[in-house]
């Protein structure tokens, strides 16, 4: 079962609690963290469950979880959801690639792009990059001129050839 150390700012997993079986470190943002400690408020404390109904540990949020849904009017969404919304959200705040692996407990690269949704706002942001790449250099066409020539050349060993 997880252990929850709200002073330290941690929830360490335990095998059991994990996909692929092994460990693992989540750490508390303030947010988490606030919202831990209200569900504290509240909770019976004769059980390590955080959250609970009517002081009983919630052992399965599945009926709940879909009764929420429901009420809010929102269709198709699975729990495992968040997962992707996780590794996005993350990717999104330019945390690096193999720490949000660690969080996720992702082992592959293949896996971290398997959760990691490219939307209309990354290809804005890549084309405005691009332009922002550009503007820097003196002459941004020469980059292109300079590809464009290449095509029809064997490649050299020296970029700048």
């Amino acid at each position: 079962m997880a252990t929850t150390y709200l002073i330290a700012l941690y929830l360490d997993l335990e095998p059991e609690d994990t996909k692929n079986s092994e460990p693992r470190r989540m750490y508390f943002n303030d947010v988490l963290l606030d919202i831990f400690k209200r569900a504290g408020k509240v909770r019976n404390l004769k059980h390590g469950f955080v959250f609970t109904y009517r002081g009983k540990p919630i052992k399965d949020f599945r009926e709940g979880f879909n009764k929420a849904l429901e009420r809010a009017g929102i269709e198709n969404f699975h729990p495992h959801d968040l997962r992707h919304t996780f590794n996005t959200n993350m990717r999104k705040a330019r945390v690096d690639q193999t720490v949000i692996m660690k969080l996720t407990g992702h082992k592959t690269l293949a896996m971290f792009t398997r959760y990691n949704t490219v939307d209309q706002a990354d290809a804005k942001d890549a084309m405005e990059k691009l332009e922002s790449y550009f503007g820097k250099a003196e002459e941004p066409t020469a980059a292109i001129v300079l590809q464009a020539q290449k095509r029809g050349q064997e490649q050299s060993p020296n970029p700048l050839n």
